[in-house]
């Protein structure tokens, strides 16, 4: 029989672990985007790809998980373009820069050219990539990391429409 004392550790430790489990990316096919774009109609939202192995996304998402922790409304989808072998690091990063409720999703197509044109067809590969879309559906693309002023610009701008 389990002491009290060790139960309560094992509790202790799959609580811990529970962030992790819970920003399981989900696959990102050609289909994904029309369903997040229908998901989030009629309010503003970020749209945020990166990938594991890109220094610039990793403070990026640090950025923005503290955004989120601000602004809890804040609409965020997270699309990883890594291979979706890679979901456990996903999860983990996110866990780490306090994004594990976010939505998240990761590359699941060999072809990682037609994914990327289902995402934007005048979009290369280059990253951190993010979409500020407005609540009207229109929204424009950023390549490079967007400086935390201005994340936080647009945030405090539609934090009303959330």
């Amino acid at each position: 029989m389990i002491s009290l004392r060790r139960g309560f550790w094992v509790l202790a430790l799959m609580i811990s672990a529970m962030p992790a489990w819970a920003t399981e990316p989900q696959p990102f096919t050609a289909d994904t985007l029309k369903q997040i774009e229908e998901t989030h109609a009629g309010k503003p939202f970020l749209l945020v790809m990166w990938e594991v192995s890109c220094p610039p996304c990793r403070r990026e998402l640090a950025v923005l998980g503290r955004l989120k922790a601000a602004y809890p409304a804040l609409r965020i989808a997270l699309i990883a373009t890594d291979e979706f072998r890679h979901r456990a690091e996903v999860a983990e990063i996110l866990a780490d820069k306090g994004l594990s409720g976010a939505d998240a999703w990761l590359f699941a197509d060999a072809n990682i050219e037609r994914l990327r044109y289902t995402v934007d067809p005048e979009w290369f590969g280059e990253l951190p990539r993010n979409y500020f879309y407005a609540a009207d559906g229109s929204r424009v693309g950023v390549s490079g990391m967007v400086r935390e002023s201005a994340l936080t610009a647009w945030v405090e701008e539609h934090a009303d429409q959330f």
